[in-house]
């Protein structure tokens, strides 16, 4: 079968390889350099900090992240290059172009590669919040492969960082490391002609770039739309990439108004759809012993799937969020009384979001789901959440606010 990428994406790619520097997949980090990924510095936030606030709080400064970077290249000459090259590597030739302006335009500056990535950011703050989440841990935030897709801004990293804070380090570990897939046209070569096809273009091209030295796929944040659809965000089988639709995800940023649920939002809860997307990654990850290929199509063990663990989530009653999301979307056959139940996947999924963030709620509608997901998958890891907060979280609207106020079920 012909490979989806054309001679000219081919040209631009070799182009690039050929003139900017770019990581190598033998690439060494010296033994006196500080270990990368140690999660050191974003650490695990357990208490209410990150969740009762706007998005314009609680996160790192640029000073602080200066540091972070600091600490992570001393000694380790080379690792500037090969990550900004990882965190900015494409297929689409018009991307490929944008990074060969912009490694001209730096050649003479004092950091090439930081001003590189300042550039494709259009953000010094981006820049620097990128390179210190890859560093810590093992996080690749970049635009979609796509180029006419809308781009995450500064905003959407600050969430982005609190909601990494919120999982658990040895939970990160196991959702950065997940093995590149580069045998995808063999695996389907038996496969009937037109589900080859389906197959292809159901494949993000975006799982295909971003390989660290060490031959594995990082954690992966990329904007986009879905396959076939405009979803709010996608995770697929088998993999650690999130695509999040960022009109769909900001629509439960702070200040937002709603008639048909009658709230306007006080906190972010972007991050209940963020845990959520996470906690499909740790669901395909959660058994997987490291070395067999997990292709998106395949059916395979993951908590969703493992008979005494999905019999856990089906007994499972999900509590109601503080933020009313799906009690907007009752016209989907996937949501029930305002609970996202009609999936395993994405039960389970909303059993670990509610978990790190509703626990409180989530103790009284399902106490054995609770201490399962306590003692098994958090490890005895526990929060506060929402319900903790000691100012409103969200307020009904007023004559005016309802009269200007959206619909959020559309």
């Amino acid at each position: 079968m012909n490979s989806r990428r054309s001679p000219r994406r081919t040209f631009w790619r070799l182009l690039l390889l050929t003139i900017a520097p770019v990581f190598c997949a033998f690439a060494h980090h010296p033994d006196n350099a500080p270990p990368l990924f140690q999660n050191r510095f974003f650490t695990l936030s357990q208490d209410n900090q990150l969740i009762c606030t706007t998005s314009e709080k609680q996160f790192k400064s640029p000073a602080e992240l200066r540091a972070i970077i600091a600490y992570y290249e001393k000694n380790a000459a080379d690792l500037r290059q090969h990550s900004v090259a990882v965190l900015t590597d494409h297929i689409h030739p018009l991307h490929l172009q944008d990074l060969l302006e912009f490694r001209e335009d730096c050649a003479d500056t004092p950091s090439p590669d930081l001003c590189v990535l300042e550039k494709y950011w259009d953000s010094e703050e981006s820049a620097l919040r990128v390179l210190a989440l890859f560093y810590d841990t093992k996080t690749i935030i970049k635009h979609s492969d796509d180029y006419l897709i809308p781009r995450f801004k500064d905003d959407h990293l600050r969430v982005f960082e609190k909601g990494i804070r919120k999982i658990p380090p040895f939970l990160r570990k196991t959702i950065t490391r997940a093995k590149p897939i580069n045998k995808l046209e063999k695996a389907i070569a038996k496969a009937p002609a037109h589900l080859q096809s389906l197959i292809l273009e159901a494949s993000p091209e975006d799982y295909e770039t971003s390989i660290w030295t060490d031959h594995t796929h990082p954690l992966t944040i990329v904007p986009g739309t879905g396959f076939r659809s405009q979803t709010v965000a996608q995770v697929y089988n088998g993999q650690n990439l999130i695509i999040f639709t960022i009109r769909g995800f900001d629509k439960a940023k702070d200040g937002k108004m709603y008639r048909d649920i009658d709230l306007k939002y006080l906190v972010d809860f972007r991050l209940p759809i963020l845990i959520h997307e996470i906690a499909h990654t740790i669901d395909n990850f959660h058994f997987w012993n490291g070395s067999d290929d997990l292709y998106f199509f395949y059916w395979y063990r993951k908590m969703s799937t493992d008979n005494a663990t999905s019999k856990r989530i089906l007994d499972a009653k999900l509590a109601l969020w503080p933020s009313k999301w799906f009690e907007a979307f009752e016209y989907l056959w996937e949501v029930n009384e305002g609970r996202y139940n009609g999936r395993i996947q994405e039960k389970l999924a909303e059993l670990v979001a509610q978990y790190v963030l509703i626990p409180e709620r989530l103790k009284q509608s399902s106490p054995v789901a609770y201490r399962w997901l306590r003692d098994d998958v958090f490890k005895g890891v526990e929060y506060q959440g929402y319900d903790s907060c000691s100012a409103p979280i969200t307020k009904p609207l007023d004559f005016w606010e309802d009269a200007v106020a959206k619909v959020l079920g559309q």
